[in-house]
């Protein structure tokens, strides 16, 4: 049955008609909950110029992660924008973890990539969390897990990495994944960290404007702490690289995060929808060109 499933959804026609029916459910059940009437009146009042802001922005996150990627894959340009957004696009996600699953070495640089992308992004919430709750902007459930759980996440990682020989001994599965993943990091030279670190850090830059444009187009304006802190919540409990892009789960999750930091709930759902619909088909658009004038050439 899951084998059946995955085929089916990697049929493009059938996981876009699948998709959008995630979501537009996912959008009819969550306005209903809220009041159908607040959300349609926000949607009427959308000032469509700042759509511009947000297909920009979303190019730039496309071709920022296309950086680190192809240097983690070894890959040409052509190859890395066709196959870096996999996961992005709404079919199974993960792109080569699943493509490749059975080669160590591929899946260990999946794992090591998003390494990258927690390590850029980890250290600013954490700023933007204790900045938020030293100033009351932010509720401090949401803060406080973020404040807790970032230098936890690090030294646990740095703790296994340095056990890694003792951890393999009680659990043999692990350690190859854990040893390719130590060398990968003893490997990196400083070309490569810049690789890294620089392409991550255009990339999270462009989804941050992106999610600030679709705030703008409903005129929510939120502080710089609260939009990260939003924005990494939903980012974490829907994870894309879930079946579908996450379709639904990150439009839910990132709307109540939105919630949480100020927003009022009836507007959110639409700005979480605005985001997530030009976060799923800008990297399809650009795939599609690149494949097309590839395919030419």
């Amino acid at each position: 049955m899951k084998n059946y499933l995955e085929k089916l959804l990697h049929n493009r026609p059938v996981a876009l008609a699948t998709g959008t029916v995630v979501v537009g459910l996912s959008f009819y059940l969550f306005s209903r909950s809220v009041g159908m009437s607040a959300v349609f009146k926000n949607l009427l009042s959308a000032d469509a110029v700042w759509l511009l802001l947000i297909i920009g922005a979303q190019s730039i996150a496309f071709w920022a992660y296309i950086i680190p990627y192809k240097h983690m894959f070894k890959l040409s340009y052509k190859d890395a924008a066709v196959h870096s957004f996999e996961g992005f696009h709404p079919t199974l996600g993960g792109g080569v973890s699943y493509d490749l699953k059975t080669h160590l070495g591929q899946r260990a640089r999946v794992y090591y990539l998003g390494l990258w992308e927690y390590a850029v992004l980890a250290p600013a919430v954490l700023i933007a969390a204790i900045y938020g709750l030293i100033n009351g902007g932010v509720p401090s459930p949401l803060s406080l897990p973020w404040i807790i759980g970032v230098p936890t996440g690090f030294a646990l990682f740095g703790i296994v990495l340095f056990f890694r020989h003792r951890i393999a001994n009680h659990f043999p599965k692990t350690k190859r994944i854990l040893n390719f993943m130590a060398g990968l990091i003893k490997q990196q030279n400083v070309k490569g960290v810049l690789f890294l670190m620089g392409g991550m850090l255009l990339y999270w830059t462009g989804e941050l404007f992106s999610l600030w444009g679709a705030l703008r187009l409903f005129d929510v304006h939120l502080s710089w702490f609260a939009l990260l802190l939003a924005y990494a919540t939903g980012y974490v409990i829907s994870r894309r690289s879930l079946p579908l892009g996450g379709a639904g789960i990150l439009l839910v999750a990132l709307a109540l995060s939105l919630y949480w930091v100020g927003a009022a709930l009836s507007v959110t759902l639409l700005v979480a929808l605005a985001y997530q619909v030009f976060n799923l088909i800008t990297p399809a658009v650009y795939r599609k060109l690149v494949t097309a004038f590839s395919t030419q050439a």
